[in-house]
């Protein structure tokens, strides 16, 4: 998986003023913690970040790089807090330092692959409420995406979590639980 680096730097300032006011530079807050990492108050560029969120690469690694203070890390997205209406409008962001060496749990996003012959001949509805599943594995392992192919599925046919297989990683989520499934169209009578 690509390693994506975002521009941060040192925050000194608190409360809703000072970020109301980093904001309107261009900045999003955010903080920067770990096991046995000191935690870090920062701020980020809004218009990497931005790029970052609109190319679909937030389960991505985030090489954090600050030139001025020489910091450098490798950490994963854990929360983005935004506004509920404007998607591109960020308040505050999470980063979890991770070593490259030591198993973590990042949720990744599902992909399907394919025409389901349970749509296209068969008139079914598709139905995938399932968008990301919980893995565990080491940072260098995890996926951009798990694809899914769905082109042999049918009416009453479904995938589940312990339909998925994938090299070097630990699907944590329960394997009853349903990725993406052909339902019965439902007939309406009038």
């Amino acid at each position: 998986m690509e390693i994506i680096d975002l521009k941060s730097q040192l925050r000194s300032g608190r409360g809703k003023s000072h970020t109301r006011k980093l904001r309107q530079q261009g900045w999003i807050p955010a903080v920067y913690y770990g096991h046995n990492i000191k935690t870090m108050s920062l701020k980020v560029s809004a218009q990497e970040f931005s790029a970052i969120v609109r190319a679909k690469k937030t389960s991505h690694l985030i090489n954090l790089k600050n030139e001025e203070d020489n910091f450098e890390a490798t950490t994963v997205i854990k929360e983005i807090q935004r506004h509920v209406i404007k998607e591109n409008v960020f308040f505050h962001i999470d980063f979890q330092h991770i070593a490259m060496d030591k198993k973590i749990a990042v949720k990744c996003p599902i992909r399907l692959r394919g025409n389901a012959v349970g749509v296209v001949e068969e008139n079914g509805v598709l139905s995938n409420p399932t968008k990301s599943i919980t893995i565990e594995c080491l940072p260098s392992d995890i996926p951009e995406f798990v694809d899914i192919d769905i082109s042999d599925l049918h009416i009453g046919s479904s995938i589940t979590v312990k339909d998925i297989n994938i090299s070097n990683v630990e699907i944590k989520d329960s394997p009853q639980e349903t990725i993406v499934s052909i339902m019965y169209p439902q007939v309406t009578t009038e």
